[in-house]
């Protein structure tokens, strides 16, 4: 069952992600809304979430489903968590750091996640007890321990004030860190589940935004902090993901 669950979230990722890429070359899939500033939802982000909502009705009907954009229906503690298009801001703009998120609570713990970046190439999944993958092939955290070796990418929330950002990029700054921000968190959490970073940090997120991702960096070898469920189903929280160096990192990344 489990292996079974992971392969239908992958399937089902590829198939959100091609339907995200083909509605993007028509004006009609880009009619856009506005949901704050720089916060957008598309045709697309709906087409999508509605695509993977069908396909989970139709495999797991006693499951429930948070999506960004439908909310949460079912009321079973058993709980997909999907994010249609995250980075749709990037998205809309053919930048190609967006991807399909797909994570999987089965009422105590995350046990399966799944990240597709279809501009990237990329699709890394993990289930429980088994390793990491990104194209089949198994990844791991960075070994980097020294802070003037490491980089962190960093969410930006406008819940949490600018200034905190500021201090934030000041601190990794003089410890001798580079940063980066892509606009998606699944991406920076798939960039730390594949070594090429060593943290990803944002002090105010969704769980549509996290789930799959912490979910492969656990796999990876790496270490997060969110809030506990259910309390993280409900509102968006602080989230922290890094290598073995995790201490040090969440110390210069926190107010």
């Amino acid at each position: 069952m489990s292996a079974s669950r992971l392969e239908f979230a992958e399937t089902i990722a590829r198939k959100a992600g091609q339907l995200a890429v083909d509605l993007r070359q028509h004006p009609d899939g880009l009619v856009i809304d506005t949901k704050g500033p720089q916060d957008f939802v598309t045709a697309a982000d709906l087409a999508v979430e509605t695509l993977i909502r069908a396909a989970i009705a139709a495999k797991y009907p006693d499951d429930a489903v948070l999506g960004e954009e439908g909310g949460l229906t079912g009321d079973a503690a058993a709980c997909w968590i999907i994010d249609p298009i995250d980075g749709t801001a990037n998205y809309m703009r053919g930048l190609p750091d967006w991807a399909i998120s797909v994570g999987y609570f089965d009422g105590s713990e995350l046990t399966h996640g799944v990240i597709f970046a279809p501009d990237l190439g990329a699709l890394a999944s993990a289930r429980n007890g088994q390793p990491a993958l990104l194209n089949g092939a198994q990844i791991s955290v960075s070994d980097r321990f020294d802070l003037d070796q490491s980089m962190v990418v960093l969410g930006y929330s406008r819940r949490v004030g600018l200034n905190d950002h500021l201090d934030r990029i000041g601190r990794l700054l003089e410890s001798g860190c580079e940063y980066r921000r892509q606009g998606a968190a699944t991406i920076g959490l798939m960039s730390v589940a594949t070594g090429r970073v060593e943290a990803y940090y944002e002090p105010s997120l969704n769980v549509w935004d996290a789930a799959a991702g912490l979910m492969i960096v656990r796999a990876a070898g790496g270490k997060f902090a969110a809030p506990a469920f259910p309390d993280f189903l409900n509102a968006p929280g602080e989230v922290m993901a890094a290598n073995r160096n995790m201490d040090s990192l969440a110390a210069l990344c926190r107010n």
